[in-house]
């Protein structure tokens, strides 16, 4: 007799359907998404309704913490090795979006203004530490800087 197993057969009806999550996002969220089809991957330029920063792991994880704390929490993606978190802010109201010494010296990178962030699907909830919110403003970019810069000097 065949013993059950826990593992779960995908089929391709599981797949994110990528013209509904850019629906999505275009319409709920109001972010310019398009469609990579090489890659089969929604994208988002950065620099017009978003900023975005990437931060290892180490860092992001407090830093994710105490916005939340702060009620300043915003989307957050995690790459697929959950080594890079991506935060999600308004955009930069600066003209240059060069960042402190001690941020670049922690591995914050700025995605440069009309750079690519990879916006997973919804339906991907792993791929989120904290998912996007429909009506919920993204939290400000100087604030994810300046929380950054308190973990930083906190030493974590």
């Amino acid at each position: 007799m065949a013993t059950p197993t826990s593992a779960t057969v995908r089929s391709h009806f599981d797949e994110p359907d990528l013209a509904t999550e850019a629906n999505y996002f275009s319409e709920r969220m109001g972010w310019p998404v398009s469609i990579d089809v090489t890659n089969q991957r929604l994208v988002v330029r950065t620099g017009d309704v978003l900023d975005a920063f990437r931060v290892q792991r180490a860092l992001a994880e407090p830093v994710a913490l105490e916005l939340s704390a702060s009620l300043m929490a915003g989307p957050v993606i995690r790459d697929n090795d959950d080594r890079w978190w991506t935060f999600i802010t308004d955009p930069c109201q600066r003209a240059n979006v060069e960042l402190a010494h001690e941020l670049r010296a922690a591995h914050v990178h700025a995605v440069p203004p009309g750079g690519e962030v990879v916006i997973p699907p919804v339906t991907a909830p792993t791929s989120w530490w904290q998912q996007p919110q429909p009506g919920r403003p993204l939290p400000p970019w100087s604030a994810v800087v300046g929380v950054a810069r308190r973990v930083i000097n906190r030493g974590r």
